[in-house]
């Protein structure tokens, strides 16, 4: 198993060494500013005498793969965040993971406790062979948090892999305030 894991890692790591450049499906440039309203601009900034800056004019980032991202999240779970450059969440993945594990694994331990006492109490009961209603019991709960705790580590195992795809196919999201566009919303409310 341990061979397994360091093989995993390897692949992992030698996946996010290589150059971004190989994996990227296109350069996404920001559109929203068009040379001619450039000009314009600079123009009005002159008249007035306003000194400006360097502009901008393009964001170029390379657009993210959401399958690579989701590949990745699937083989070692938070590499995909790492490749959508997604580091917060990483954590969030890892500690949720760790801690839905470690109380199925210790609910596992004590429902194979109890059930190897509730065996033996029902060898014990030589009248009726019902055993301890009590273990019984315990057993039964023990066997009902582990199975739920392992539900909750898979679904963090799928939201972990959904977000490396929304994470990587967002990746070039433009969330600035100037968006190119205006729209005027009018409302026309009627006075009597």
């Amino acid at each position: 198993m341990e061979k397994l894991i360091y093989k995993l890692i390897a692949i992992v790591t030698l996946l996010l060494s290589v150059s971004e450049n190989q994996f990227a499906q296109t350069k996404v440039s920001s559109v929203l500013i068009k040379s001619d309203s450039i000009t314009k601009f600079s123009d009005i900034n002159d008249s007035l005498g306003i000194r400006t800056g360097k502009i901008k004019l393009s964001d170029e980032r390379n657009a993210k793969s959401g399958n690579l991202a989701m590949l990745l999240s699937a083989i070692l779970p938070g590499s995909g965040q790492i490749y959508s450059s997604r580091y917060y969440t990483i954590p969030l993945i890892w500690g949720f993971g760790a801690y839905f594990s470690s109380i199925a694994i210790k609910s596992n331990n004590k429902y194979e406790d109890y059930k190897g006492k509730y065996l033996e109490s029902v060898r014990l009961d030589t009248l009726h062979r019902t055993g301890d209603i009590f273990i019984k019991s315990l057993r039964d709960y023990y066997r009902n948090q582990r199975d739920e705790f392992i539900i909750y580590l898979a679904l963090t195992y799928i939201l972990n892999i959904v977000d490396a795809y929304v994470g990587a196919t967002l990746y070039n999201f433009d969330v600035s305030d100037e968006l190119g566009g205006s729209a005027a919303i009018r409302f026309k409310i009627p006075l009597r």
